[in-house]
């Protein structure tokens, strides 16, 4: 088949390897200048994992990666909240802290092994059903035709829903991150966070070679007044509530070292229609709480791939990807809206329960492992 992708990120670059490994036509049209590994630090889970064994890549990423053996979550006054070690659920389970960009990397060179062709400042707006075939449109008003179908990796602000009329429901959160990179020795082997009501979030991920990813959580309408303000009064007051991220801050002199990023929840009534597919943070995006979007991503890259290879047609191949994907990932976004709201909301009587329930449920043994499995990415729905 001939496949166009609109999108060249993790969803975008790993479902191309693999239908170009099949034998497909692909081609990749992104919309920046440039495809460059860039990004901030990710938590590769069990489930990630296992996606990138199956492309062979996964001792060469985990050479570069961090092991990461457990969650630990503390208060601002220093009072444990949570913490999850993987090994309770399996003595040869932990994560990998990984640079996003790392990742990419190899699934680009990936991609590009295959043949498949990827071209660049090619944003994708539109597409359109003409007799058999599906054309795309991008941006600067060009038409490219001849493709059997569209896959959407666009991201969480796809540009395809709209044309795709699939009903969706949207919340743009009102808090945002600011993400950045530098040398920690202070956490190497477990993701920590440090939280101060459900007003102020810091996280710290060790990422491999004596580096970690550092998140700061704000509300999306505070972001120009600090980063018009004294960027050495603010790492003060960082450092004061998160003391082990110091070292990550000795390194950024100004704002624009940190990359402010905001998100949201898109609840797709499904993700397929006439000619496209939406895969990845372009299907079903969420607050990054979970941490789960690159794994889900990788995992529906695998499953259509997988899907398309055992049925008939392109339609055929959707219906088995929803129902095959359906419960999962309506768990996870599901999950993920419903806690968001206890980590980064303004309200305090929520943070209050979160400080006083959340402690409670690792001591319950079921519980504990069923937040483990979540953790992995091993759910595959409320009751599975």
């Amino acid at each position: 088949m001939n496949i166009a992708v609109a999108g060249c990120g993790i969803a975008g670059t790993a479902v191309g390897y693999l239908l170009a490994k099949s034998g497909h036509d692909v081609t990749i049209l992104e919309q920046a200048d440039r495809c460059e590994p860039i990004g901030a630090g990710i938590l590769l889970q069990p489930s990630g994992q296992a996606v990138l064994e199956q492309f062979g890549i996964k001792d060469a990423v985990a050479d570069l990666s961090s092991p990461v053996y457990g969650l630990e979550a503390r208060l601002a006054s220093g009072k444990p909240l949570i913490h999850l070690e993987y090994d309770v659920l399996d003595p040869d389970s932990y994560a990998w802290g990984v640079h996003r960009g790392l990742l990419f990397d190899r699934l680009l060179k990936l991609c590009q092994s295959t043949g498949a062709r990827i071209r660049t400042s090619s944003r994708v707006i539109d597409y359109a059903r003409e007799a058999e075939r599906i054309s795309v449109v991008m941006e600067s008003g060009e038409r490219v035709a001849g493709f059997d179908f569209l896959i959407a990796t666009d991201g969480s602000r796809s540009q395809l829903r709209e044309p795709a009329r699939i009903r969706c429901r949207t919340v743009e959160y009102p808090y945002a991150a600011l993400w950045a990179i530098g040398p920690c020795d202070a956490v190497t082997d477990r993701l920590y966070q440090v939280i101060d009501g459900t007003d102020r979030l810091v996280g710290l991920l060790p990422i491999g070679s004596g580096r970690c990813s550092f998140f700061w959580g704000l509300r999306a309408e505070d972001y120009q007044t600090l980063s018009s303000g004294d960027i050495d009064r603010w790492k003060a007051q960082v450092v004061e509530f998160c003391p082990q991220a110091e070292s990550v801050l000795e390194t950024i002199v100004s704002f624009q070292q940190l990359t402010f990023a905001t998100y949201r929840h898109v609840r797709m009534q499904r993700w397929h229609a006439d000619g496209i597919i939406f895969l990845g943070d372009a299907a079903h995006p969420s607050s990054p709480h979970l941490g789960q979007g690159v794994n889900l991503a990788l995992e529906d890259a695998s499953c259509f791939a997988a899907a398309l290879a055992e049925t008939d047609t392109f339609d055929a191949a959707c219906r088995k990807f929803e129902t095959q994907r359906r419960s999962k990932l309506r768990y996870y976004q599901q999950l993920t809206n419903l806690l968001t709201p206890f980590f980064q909301s303004g309200s305090s009587l929520l943070g209050v329960g979160r400080n006083i329930a959340l402690p409670w449920f690792p001591r319950v043994p079921w519980i504990y492992r069923q937040m483990l499995r979540t953790l992995c990415g091993t759910k595959n729905g409320w009751l599975k």
